[in-house]
């Protein structure tokens, strides 16, 4: 009769260990194995927000969700520090033309002078000219200032550019910069009315894609999100294909305001 009983028991133990590796009671914590410390993949983040076998509703870990806001933050910056470096590039390029063109000038004009001393024989028969700063000079003295942090003698040095040079071709450049500069210092104004000036007065320039999203930026700022986000859908509807980098910051801005 022991014998019996104690058969009994065996049987009803093993069938109890087997029934816990099957299924879990509500409210029961099956156990786990410890947490890694390895950064969450693309896997185990859909991994993580797999709908369980019971059909539970599946959440995201806090972890997983603050890491992929953090990578959205990393790469608007990446985009707006892009965009801001292709403009650098377009403007050194504007510059080198510029300075070559204007050395080529030089040369010439030394060859003149030379020629008429020869000429006349004597060196008071050259003219004398004065030497002036050339706009390509000036614009690059005016972005030095601009890197030293120098905001307020650097939106004289553009102001001054625009008013002695309104011609050139770095006038568009010079309107642009003024109007970050006065950004940066808050003057929402006058950053507003610079930027406008490009997209009114440049409206084909390199600049425009930029001051139009700047505009948005700008009315976003004074309080005013409905224009914000007129201009910010200008930048996409006219822009695409065209300054597709800008385009994508003005779609990111755009999503965060709606």
């Amino acid at each position: 009769m022991k014998s019996v009983v104690l058969t009994f028991a065996l049987v009803a133990v093993t069938a109890s260990a087997n029934a816990d590796d099957q299924w879990v009671s509500v409210g029961a914590a099956r156990p786990v194995a410890p947490a890694t410390q390895n950064t969450p993949t693309d896997s185990s983040v859909r991994a993580a927000v797999t709908t369980p076998a019971n059909n539970a509703p599946a959440v995201i870990p806090a972890a997983s969700s603050g890491l992929l806001s953090e990578m959205s933050m990393q790469m608007e910056q990446m985009q707006q520090e892009i965009a801001e470096l292709r403009g650098r590039v377009e403007e050194q390029d504007n510059l080198i033309r510029r300075l070559t063109q204007e050395q080529q000038e030089r040369y010439l004009d030394l060859d003149r002078r030379i020629a008429a001393l020869l000429a006349g024989g004597s060196p008071a028969a050259a003219p004398v000219a004065v030497v002036k700063e050339s706009p390509a000079e000036a614009y690059k003295n005016a972005m030095t200032l601009v890197r030293e942090k120098k905001f307020a003698e650097a939106n004289v040095a553009f102001n001054d550019f625009v008013k002695n040079y309104p011609q050139d071709p770095l006038v568009g450049n010079a309107l642009y910069w003024s109007g970050e500069v006065y950004l940066v210092q808050s003057d929402l104004d006058k950053a507003l009315e610079s930027f406008r000036k490009v997209v009114t007065q440049y409206p084909d320039h390199d600049k425009a894609a930029d001051a139009t999203y700047k505009m948005g930026i700008t009315l976003h700022k004074k309080g005013d999100v409905a224009q914000a986000k007129v201009w910010l859908q200008k930048v996409i509807d006219l822009y695409t294909g065209k300054a597709d980098g800008t385009v994508r910051l003005a779609k990111s801005y755009l999503a965060k305001l709606s």
